[in-house]
């Protein structure tokens, strides 16, 4: 939930110095970051995503002490035909901005991919994640992000929490374990159900 993005926020930006990006664009190489965090956080959680849809889908937060931002202007040639075609289609997007893309890959940052509203009554679990090959320094700050959020949280078997897919719950669940975060917690058990495949 929105109050859950906000604790987690203030965790990221005030216990591991992290930096909210407002864009992925940075300007002469400098990213836009939010003065305030807190105040720059959407509002509401974003519905399905639909085509055109402009809502908030990922909150990005770099880690500036353990390395700066780096852009695609200066990004080592693709490897393999998937980054080669993602690279195409970003510049095609970017056009004349292309240059100013951050690389996430090379960039030291931690993404919230946002819970949305799977329907009216069923909400999908959001996740923080990292690009593992970035550097050891990261996976710490990651590992301590997860532990806090854990540590908050409560382990959910959200197949316990969604009526369509009860009867299809998988023997183990692994990945599929949710971690209710304490807002998030409060409407499932008010009756909120948890979209389980996005877990």
């Amino acid at each position: 939930m929105t109050d859950d993005e906000r604790d987690l926020a203030a965790f990221l930006c005030g216990e591991l110095g992290a930096k909210l990006l407002l864009t992925d664009v940075a300007t002469a190489g400098e990213p836009k970051v939010a003065d305030d965090p807190l105040s720059a956080l959407p509002s509401e959680l974003p519905t399905a995503a639909t085509y055109g849809s402009k809502e908030v889908r990922s909150l990005t937060f770099w880690l500036p002490e353990i390395g700066p931002v780096k852009t695609l202007g200066n990004a080592p040639p693709a490897t393999n035909p998937r980054d080669r075609v993602a690279r195409l289609l970003t510049e095609d997007a970017a056009a004349e901005q292309f240059a100013d893309v951050i690389d996430f890959e090379r960039t030291p940052v931690l993404t919230l991919t946002r819970s949305h509203w799977h329907a009216q009554n069923r909400l999908s679990p959001g996740n923080l994640s990292t690009l593992q090959a970035i550097s050891p320094e990261v996976k710490r700050q990651y590992s301590r992000a997860l532990r806090w959020l854990k540590k908050r949280g409560v382990k959910m078997d959200p197949f316990a929490h969604c009526a369509e897919v009860r009867d299809r719950r998988p023997k183990q669940l692994g990945p599929l374990w949710v971690w209710a975060q304490p807002n998030a917690k409060a409407l499932v058990e008010r009756g909120i159900e948890i979209w389980p495949w996005n877990a």
